[in-house]
């Protein structure tokens, strides 16, 4: 029901692996958004951290493998702070869904077919 929590507990091995899943799905589309993608939104924000971070760490945002660990943490924190509130699932689902739409669609189509 929405504004209930789910604890997190260990004895619910289904919610765990679902978690599981969908967070590392979504951790893979924002970690896209963040390094690779050109949208303009996604452009400004990227601008926006690349001002507050110090030069040395310019490369996370050019790098997955660089910038996953930070994106994960952060999700990771957030589905624990929550509880796997249900704005958790919302925004993970989301992002998860739109990775794995992109995905098939790009694959989808051959490359030398794509306009």
């Amino acid at each position: 029901m929405i504004g209930e929590t789910t604890n997190i507990t260990f004895d619910q091995p289904f919610v765990m692996v679902a978690a599981f899943v969908v967070g590392v799905l979504a951790t893979a589309r924002i970690v896209r958004l963040i390094v690779d993608d050109d949208f303009p939104p996604v452009l400004w924000v990227r601008r926006q951290i690349a001002k507050l971070l110090p030069p040395s760490w310019l490369d996370v945002l050019d790098c997955p493998w660089c910038a996953a660990p930070y994106v994960a943490i952060v999700n990771i924190a957030w589905a624990w702070a929550s509880g796997l509130h249900w704005s958790w699932w919302l925004g993970n689902v989301w992002a998860a869904t739109a990775w794995i739409a992109s995905y098939l669609c790009l694959r989808d189509v051959p490359e030398d077919q794509r306009e």
